[in-house]
């Protein structure tokens, strides 16, 4: 199977994927936050008196919020093998937009108007890298030194 290079060669298939990778991301997420909200989690001893104590139902929501994050990562490596970073992770960034919807409806936390900016310059950048071409990002500056030029790091000057 040949790797993708550009976006709109992407099959719905691996587009699912990439979505599915995001929506549950952000599920893993919320499913963390909410499973330690109630830990005090101020040294590293708590850490495992909070987390292994099973008498708490909260932590089994963190417990289930890691498997998914775990299980999301093999579904990451599908994608992967089967299209270019460079394609796919600029998709895969929609779930900076989506976790902080999330937090403020199920989490009812509170994001100010700077981060809500933020996200709709996320939101941009997404869209910018979407429609590069692949040799768009991989085409060199003259500007940059370290293009065998200026910087050699093997040089010493006295």
């Amino acid at each position: 199977m040949e790797k993708i290079t550009k976006i709109n060669q992407l099959p719905v298939k691996i587009f699912l994927l990439i979505i599915a990778n995001d929506l549950l991301d952000t599920l893993a997420q919320l499913l963390m936050k909410k499973g330690l909200g109630l830990c005090d989690l101020s040294s590293v001893a708590s850490y495992f008196q909070h987390l292994f104590n099973f008498s708490n139902p909260h932590i089994f929501l963190f417990w289930i919020g890691l498997g998914i994050y775990l299980s999301n990562f093999f579904l990451w490596m599908k994608v992967l093998s089967n299209t270019d970073l460079s394609v796919a992770l600029p998709l895969a960034s929609s779930s900076y937009i989506l976790i902080p919807f999330a937090a403020v409806f199920f989490l009812h936390e509170f994001v100010k108007p700077i981060r809500w900016l933020g996200l709709v310059l996320i939101v941009f950048g997404i869209y910018f890298i979407s429609k590069s071409k692949p040799s768009d990002l991989l085409t060199p500056s003259p500007d940059l030194p370290c293009q065998g030029e200026g910087i050699n790091i093997g040089d010493t000057h006295e």
